[in-house]
């Protein structure tokens, strides 16, 4: 019998292209995928993608990290990404298609948690829908919150761009995790930007902003907000897909029962030993 994962990633595969020609899948669902396998921890995975050769070699190695439920599509997105002195510009080349998941295909896991991690709004109301027997459910915002105009430079939207349905069904979740940069249309101040998370979703879900290498600012409703460092400051080593992992490893924490605090603070330090292996 195969164990239940400790966390159930959904979300699109990317194929991103560097300055160089390069190409490489990336992608949440990847990033996340293999941060909490190369922490123990068991990991599964819903997610769409196309026939493309760098896709394949990402899918075989989903495959390899855990189970992994392959939604076929078109064409995989694909973005032109470039990252200097920690400022990241993407540029959106083709969009790929949207996920249609029914309830059995999330629940036949028996997960403890999920991550939603879209990364071109490929998600909506109706997936959200399909999670809801997950007793631990975490949205990571940033793929509903980017303009996706092909042939044009990703900008951040609003949060109140949001659909109302998607918004409504946001406001069940356990945890929203977004980033200072995922968020900077609404204000540089992360408190500007939980002030604005709050407004819009009420005082269900927990709150997470990151912020960078400078960790991450948490807003738990009935209590005051509180800051998680990192255990040391990160501006020299790749940071491409740093916060998928502190998205992924919170959830797997709040999966097990631990106090966000604490498990924010888990993911954190995790995060730091996993880039340190690029340093």
């Amino acid at each position: 019998m195969i164990a239940a994962p400790d966390l159930l990633v959904v979300g699109g595969l990317s194929i991103d292209r560097f300055p160089d020609g390069s190409t490489a899948a990336g992608g949440s669902v990847l990033h996340a995928a293999r941060a909490v396998a190369a922490t123990g921890s068991r990991v599964a995975t819903i997610v769409l993608a196309g026939g493309e050769p760098e896709a394949q070699v990402a899918l075989t190695e989903l495959a390899d990290l855990g189970p992994c439920l392959l939604h076929r599509t078109a064409a995989t997105t694909r973005f032109a990404i470039d990252e200097r002195r920690a400022v990241r510009r993407l540029v959106l080349e083709a969009a790929g298609g949207e996920m249609r998941i029914a309830v059995g295909e999330v629940d036949r896991w028996g997960a403890a948690a999920v991550l939603l991690a879209p990364i071109a709004g490929e998600l909506d109301a109706s997936v959200l829908r399909a999670a809801r027997h997950v007793p631990v459910r975490v949205a990571a915002l940033q793929g509903w919150l980017r303009t996706l105009q092909p042939g044009v430079e990703v900008a951040p939207l609003r949060p109140r761009a949001l659909s109302a349905e998607l918004v409504a069904e946001l406001r069940h979740l356990s945890a929203l995790v977004a980033s200072v940069e995922d968020l900077i249309a609404v204000g540089p101040s992360p408190d500007q930007q939980l002030d604005a998370l709050r407004d819009l979703f009420g005082a269900g879900p927990r709150l997470i902003v990151t912020k960078g290498p400078h960790g991450a600012r948490l807003d738990l409703p009935g209590a005051d907000r509180l800051d998680v460092s990192a255990p040391r400051p990160l501006s020299d080593v790749p940071t491409v897909g740093a916060g998928d992992a502190f998205a992924a490893l919170l959830t797997v924490q709040l999966g097990k029962g631990v106090d966000p605090g604490a498990a924010a603070a888990e993911a954190a330090m995790r995060v730091t030993e996993l880039l340190d292996r690029f340093r």
